[in-house]
């Protein structure tokens, strides 16, 4: 039952942070629109055309409308949500860690949207998650907000070292959300969801280009990378460091 609930309400959770993603970076409005409407033809959705997962697999990826495609982002952020939180309680439970790393979840999946769409990421989105984080820690942990400063201090030594030296392959955005990330986890965190971010971007890309040698002259959105990292950071990321130290 609690995983049923739990799905239920990440369907819903993963709609509207994938509505904020798409048109909060282009200022278009979203939190007080009278319905849902195409992306292409602004036709007026049903109801039947907004279950989440499910219209995309019966509507077969296209809009019921005016049958244009629809993004693969709505299907992927849809399908992961529930499998992520789901799975996230079953290690973790309603701990402390389940809600952080939720919350910290909705941040990537709007910005997974956003980089996608537009390959921007919006400063005003990564600001309100520090300053929530922030005031929280500042309520209810003094000590825990001075360490996750010292996170975020070592995260900006570490992370702008790494774009001034390399450049190539990352925007200053994706700089950012990585030491805003040191900050919302710890900087051992934030390494890791860096080194799978890496390794999967790099391995993937690298077979795209084998079949679309076009690719070459496209940028590449970095923030979907950096969600694969954060995904398997709660399950694997300790092994993975006692792997590397104690061999």
């Amino acid at each position: 039952m609690v995983y049923l609930i739990l799905s239920t309400y990440s369907l819903i959770l993963a709609s509207f942070l994938h509505v904020v993603g798409s048109n909060y970076p282009v200022r278009r409005p979203f939190l007080f629109r009278k319905s849902s409407e195409c992306d292409h033809c602004g036709k007026k959705l049903r109801a039947v055309d907004m279950i989440p997962v499910m219209s995309f697999v019966i509507l077969k990826g296209r809009s019921n409308c005016c049958n244009e495609r629809m993004s693969r982002t709505y299907f992927i952020v849809e399908l992961l949500s529930p499998i992520f939180i789901c799975t996230l309680y079953s290690v973790y439970g309603f701990n402390y860690s389940f809600y952080v790393h939720v919350f910290i979840f909705s941040l990537l999946i709007i910005l997974y949207v956003s980089d996608i769409f537009y390959l921007h990421i919006p400063n005003l989105i990564l600001l309100v998650y520090f300053l929530s984080f922030a005031g929280f820690y500042g309520l209810t942990n003094r000590d825990m907000l001075s360490d996750q400063l010292y996170q975020l201090f070592m995260g900006c030594v570490i992370f702008l070292g790494t774009y001034f030296l390399v450049r190539r392959g990352f925007g200053f955005g994706d700089i950012k959300l990585l030491i805003l990330l040191c900050f919302l986890l710890s900087l051992k965190e934030a390494l890791f969801i860096f080194v799978i971010a890496v390794f999967s971007g790099v391995t993937l890309i690298g077979v795209a280009y084998m079949f679309q040698k076009e690719l070459k002259a496209k940028k590449i959105p970095f923030v979907p990378f950096i969600l694969v990292g954060f995904m398997c950071s709660p399950f694997i990321s300790d092994y993975f460091w006692e792997f590397i130290f104690h061999r």
